[in-house]
């Protein structure tokens, strides 16, 4: 299994079993919500292009929101790519009329589960199965409603808070983090979606941010590669 952060946000790439998976992409200069007067964000650093990532066997989006499933960054790459993610993110992504194989995770050729949280529009946390371990990708953070286990856990640090009547807390932090990898029984536990980024609008003005770091935490900077595989430990 080996993970590699592509940008200071939650874009990675994946290479577990032998299948490359292209993991939330936004490499566009900004991403918008509903309305740039509502909420614009625009990365600070030089992003990758998509010309220079290997292609992937299959792209995985985890949620419907801009900075995870970003129509630009999408539709620059090739429409043969076959696209995993649940049933209702794949309906907005096939009203683009772009991609030719749409799938859903039960038909994934990976084995990724979604897990049950408490707020599961948010706060979305999948479990990856494979012959080197278990992922678990919550990049908002998870407090979860079912019991699992995993070796990795994807996480946030960065505790991002809005108003109540905009949604809460979209980043739970570090503390529910570190939680959420103590629950599990993880070895690892990996930041993403904490990137510090130029942002305007309403939301801008109301969001209340704090990011944390952690001497047991992993931070990769973009373009590090985390390996593991389970079999060299038990041996």
């Amino acid at each position: 299994m080996q993970l590699t952060k592509l940008n200071a946000d939650s874009s990675w790439f994946w290479t577990i079993d032998g299948l490359r998976v292209l993991v939330d992409p936004w490499f566009t200069e900004s991403q918008v919500d509903f309305h740039p007067w509502f909420s614009r964000q625009f990365h600070l650093d030089e992003q990758p292009s998509v010309a220079a990532i290997p292609k992937p066997d299959y792209i995985f989006i985890s949620h419907r929101y801009t900075d995870h499933c970003n129509r630009e960054t999408l539709l620059q790459l090739d429409a043969n790519i076959p696209l995993i993610a649940l049933q209702s993110i794949l309906k907005k992504i096939e009203a683009w009329g772009h991609f030719k194989k749409l799938i859903p995770l039960s038909e994934a050729p990976l084995d990724i589960q979604l897990v049950a949280t408490r707020q599961n529009l948010v706060h979305k946390a999948y479990l990856v199965t494979s012959s080197s371990g278990k992922l678990l990708y919550a990049p908002h953070g998870a407090q979860l409603k079912q019991e699992c286990a995993a070796e990795i856990v994807i996480a946030s640090t960065l505790r991002y808070e809005l108003p109540i009547f905009l949604g809460g807390v979209i980043n739970l932090g570090l503390k529910v983090a570190l939680d959420l990898k103590e629950s599990v029984r993880a070895r690892h536990l990996l930041c993403t979606h904490a990137e510090n980024k130029r942002a305007e609008g309403l939301v801008a003005l109301l969001a209340k941010k704090k990011f944390q770091k952690d001497a047991g935490i992993t931070y990769l900077n973009p373009g590090e590669t985390f390996s593991f595989d389970l079999s060299e430990i038990k041996n």
